[in-house]
């Protein structure tokens, strides 16, 4: 059990799980809008998204073997704790598992075509784990996408089905706020990625994949990254001064949790140096991007305490 937890990556699955619960609780019925899918249906959403999160690194555990002998070989597990074949098996036992969730979630809404998202998902997660990965922002690129993704499939699949023409400005509305949210999902995660990139470097080098850390140096890329944050930041001030400066809880939220963390990794981003430091600053962007997806739902949060 121990092995399976790990080469799953529960903490990652765990963060695919909370974005939909803070959706719908944060979100959906404080904004008054009815979900369209049930408890099961809704256990089904949360089954299919969490299963392909986990078969994602399954394979990119697999894909990984040679780099991860150089780049962290104390939590090697395919062929150390577990083999390439029961990893394979796994990996496919969670896939079809997944797409079968969706499929059932999909025909019980009425909605068949909406099955072919998981599939899709599925086969992008396979090509970025087997190729795309290797390819210069590429790979950070589509993985970001796949992590605001998560946001979108909750909204669609929760008002989709049930969107008439009476809700529809409603539905827009709350549509428009999950893509902001998507895409501060997709920047931080982007960031995430090259810093990821900037730690790993030595076992991609030995792997073949051509990253922005390889492309440009460790210390060039680390600090390409950094001048990226600033322009984060920037959008986030922008963004609060715009649309939430008036709610003080969401302003302080943004400025000491989301904001101030990201100020504190684009400072260190221009002394990093080791594996352990750039280590440490991708933790603190993994924080940051669970606290980003949990501040969806402190625009409401006064629903439950009135």
């Amino acid at each position: 059990m121990t092995v399976f937890l790990k080469i799953i990556r529960w903490p990652n699955v765990l963060m695919t799980i909370i974005p939909q619960l803070v959706i719908i609780y944060g979100m959906l019925i404080p904004s008054n809008v009815v979900p369209a899918l049930n408890w099961w249906q809704l256990l089904l959403l949360i089954a299919a998204t969490a299963l392909l999160t986990a078969s994602g690194n399954v394979i990119n555990d697999i894909h990984d073997v040679e780099i991860d002998r150089v780049n962290k070989p104390e939590k090697l597990l395919v062929t150390k704790s577990i083999s390439e074949k029961s990893a394979y098996n796994l990996y496919f036992t969670l896939t079809i598992t997944a797409v079968i969730c969706g499929f059932v979630l999909s025909n019980s809404l009425g909605k068949p075509v909406l099955s072919s998202v998981f599939i899709a998902v599925a086969f992008v997660l396979y090509l970025y784990a087997s190729s795309l990965k290797s390819i210069l922002l590429v790979g950070n690129i589509i993985i970001s996408i796949l992590v605001a993704l998560v946001l979108l499939i909750t909204g669609v699949f929760e008002m989709f089905p049930v969107i008439t023409p009476e809700t529809q400005v409603a539905f827009r509305f709350i549509m428009a706020r999950l893509l902001e949210f998507a895409l501060m999902a997709f920047l931080i995660n982007l960031v995430r990625e090259w810093v990821k990139d900037c730690e790993d470097v030595n076992g991609d080098k030995a792997g073949g994949r051509n990253t922005l850390a390889i492309a440009l140096g460790r210390t060039r890329a680390a600090r390409f990254t950094s001048i990226f944050i600033i322009a984060i930041l920037v959008l986030l001030g922008w963004y609060v001064y715009e649309y939430i400066y008036l709610n003080e809880i969401a302003t302080y939220y943004f400025i000491f949790l989301i904001m101030g963390p990201l100020m504190y990794v684009m400072i260190k981003l221009w002394t990093a140096a080791s594996q352990r430091e750039f280590h440490i600053l991708s933790t603190i962007l993994k924080v940051v991007l669970l606290l980003g997806i949990l501040s969806i739902g402190i625009f409401r949060i006064n629903y439950y305490f009135n």
